[in-house]
């Protein structure tokens, strides 16, 4: 598994110095007032499990989003009157907001929403991975299936793609309308962001996201395939708690058509994974 770890590492390293698409330099707290970039857009001719990726690495391993999301997720969404709680909040830069955008829409419905108490942005739902999280705090199923549906959202230039999410959740059940659309298999992702008590200091990574990549990955998006679904999570932010477990059939077993992994040899199975789709011209 280390030989796997860094013969990932070292590829993206390399792919992320001689691409001609690298990515846009960022500052890892506050991002950059001149950026110009997407806003991920989600499609109502393409309803969930449709969706699109788009959140930059460097706000989302940022370690004051990290601490707003372990505070929010402790508690329910809705503080009061469709609010947000204002107190974490504050330690998000207005550049990176799309962080809370995100994690809105992998947990909440198309129905709900909740609004941001600072910037006034209603922020509606779309995957429906954890609702009831407007509510309550987030339970276990809640964390992991978030946590994956954010780190499976995240793009290193900012660009919105279209994506497919699949995983043992009836919100993203696989499904025989838009799996087509989607031939290719990225890769699946676990981890558990809210539950983590890294200290947030220095450059040490808030939490570990693991990922596995499916097997057709490297034949239909070439040798570089590997390396660039590093750079797609990481970036260039020191930040990252990227895990690479090699291919998931080894890594991992079956769960019906999805994946069951483990975050340590001593661990128990973890079910709630999330496996991401792209189209063909969207590869890499």
């Amino acid at each position: 598994m280390v030989t796997w770890r860094v013969r990932f590492l070292l590829l993206a390293s390399l792919v992320a110095s001689l691409s001609a698409c690298g990515p846009v330099e960022e500052d890892f707290e506050q991002g950059s007032p001149l950026d110009v970039r997407e806003q991920p857009l989600l499609d109502e001719e393409r309803p969930p499990p449709n969706g699109a990726n788009g959140t930059r690495p460097s706000c989302f391993w940022a370690h004051g989003s990290q601490q707003a999301l372990r505070t929010l997720g402790a508690a329910a969404l809705d503080q009061g009157n469709g609010f947000l709680s204002s107190f974490p909040l504050s330690q998000i830069s207005q550049d990176c907001r799309e962080v809370l955008r995100s994690a809105v829409e992998c947990a909440l419905t198309t129905d709900q929403s909740v609004s941001d108490p600072v910037t006034g942005e209603l922020y509606t739902g779309w995957w429906g991975l954890a609702p009831s999280w407007r509510e309550a705090a987030l339970n276990v199923d809640g964390r992991r299936y978030v946590t994956a549906c954010m780190v499976q959202r995240l793009n290193y230039s900012g660009t919105s793609v279209p994506i497919l999410l699949e995983g043992p959740h009836s919100a993203i059940a696989q499904s025989s309308t838009f799996t087509p659309q989607y031939p290719i298999a990225e890769s699946t992702v676990f981890g558990d962001l809210f539950s983590s008590d890294v200290p947030l200091l220095g450059i040490l990574p808030a939490f570990n996201v693991y990922v596995c990549w499916e097997s057709l990955l490297p034949q239909s998006c070439g040798l570089l395939g590997l390396p660039l679904l590093g750079e797609r999570i990481c970036d260039d932010s020191l930040l990252c708690g990227l895990m690479p477990l090699g291919p998931c059939a080894l890594s991992c077993v079956q769960n019906g058509p999805y994946w069951q992994c483990k975050p340590g040899l001593l661990s128990p199975w973890w079910t709630q994974t999330v496996r991401v789709r792209l189209e063909t011209e969207t590869c890499g």
